[in-house]
């Protein structure tokens, strides 16, 4: 009996640390740099921690905010590939036949991340924190 209290602390730590939200997972702004590679329709990353991700670029972010209707440009699902990256499987809001794969991958601090594609970073992102009021 002691045996199988001294295995159920183990495996109950390891059940609630593999649900632990990743750390690519939040509100994300463009970091405002440029880059030749980077695509600049991209402004805001949704990622929630339920899987989903949704693009936006700056005039359907800011229908979005206003609560218009959700105007995300692609709309992704992901998975994680390790601690600090998630892939991305997306699809163009306006032709769900073009498909695309991209990857966040958040830097030790969780506070920036690139959007890569394929081999190159495709845009530069921080954390969206929410304002105190």
């Amino acid at each position: 009996m002691k045996t199988l209290r001294l295995l159920t602390l183990p495996a109950l730590v390891f059940l609630l640390a593999a649900c632990s939200p990743h750390p690519g997972a939040g509100n994300w702004q463009e970091s405002g740099e440029a880059e030749p590679q980077f695509i600049t329709e991209f402004t805001r990353l949704e990622v929630s921690y339920e899987g989903r991700t949704d693009i936006f670029n700056q005039e359907r972010a800011q229908r979005a905010a206003a609560g218009e209707t959700n105007g995300a440009i692609r709309r992704c699902f992901w998975h994680g590939v390790d601690a600090q990256t998630i892939a991305l499987s997306c699809v163009q809001a306006d032709d769900t036949d073009i498909e695309e794969s991209y990857q966040l991958r958040v830097d030790g601090d969780n506070t920036t991340a690139e959007l890569i594609q394929g081999e190159t970073v495709v845009g530069r992102f921080v954390r969206d924190l929410p304002t105190a009021r």
